[in-house]
């Protein structure tokens, strides 16, 4: 039983010194690529929707636009839609934008901000073509808002949590996301 205290304080005193290294340390990030980015927006596509019961739209897999001056990601995706009605095909694309954040509970980086820029399908009839573009942005929105595009690994944040730093801002770069992992607000006091 005697030799159980030093090696708890041993322990505890090890805890006190890798949390105050963390405060002394800074920030550290970790990146994701815009290819990883990439490939994990892409997991859903393609897909297909019906619309109105009329049109049966289908989304190829986005490609990516980094925009760090506005801390978002822009993504454009070919379409292709089908008229029941009339037998017409139509190609086109849909533009949106999004911003990022983390969610503690499940430890992910999920889509947030979720914006609707364009629409657009050559050929379609105008009265189409703004019924399309409301309802894009309603999928859009109810679809894609809160989608985790990264989970990170418990082990990986509870040695970054044993060493006293958090997950804070999450930047878009010219070649990605840069993650911080900042000193605990609990540890820099």
């Amino acid at each position: 039983m005697r030799h159980t205290r030093p090696l708890w304080m041993a322990g505890a005193t090890a805890c006190l010194v890798l949390s105050a290294c963390a405060s002394w340390l800074g920030p550290r990030t970790v990146e994701i690529s815009r290819e990883e980015l990439q490939a994990k927006l892409s997991k859903p596509f393609p897909t297909t929707q019906r619309v109105m019961n009329v049109l049966e739209i289908s989304a190829q897999a986005p490609t990516l636009s980094l925009l760090p001056e506005s801390n978002r990601v822009a993504t454009r995706m070919a379409l292709s839609a089908q008229d029941s009605l009339m037998g017409q095909s139509y190609q086109g694309s849909v533009a949106l934008s999004f911003g990022l954040r983390y969610e503690p509970k499940d430890l992910s980086i999920r889509l947030t901000q979720v914006k609707l820029d364009e629409v657009q399908i050559d050929g379609l009839p105008g009265i189409y073509q703004r019924s399309l573009t409301r309802l894009a942005a309603s999928i859009a929105e109810a679809r894609l808002q809160d989608f985790a595009v990264h989970h990170f690994k418990p082990e990986d944040l509870s040695k970054a949590d044993r060493m006293g730093y958090e997950v804070g801002e999450i930047r878009v770069t010219a070649t990605g996301l840069a993650i911080a992992l900042q000193p605990r607000k609990d540890v820099a006091k």
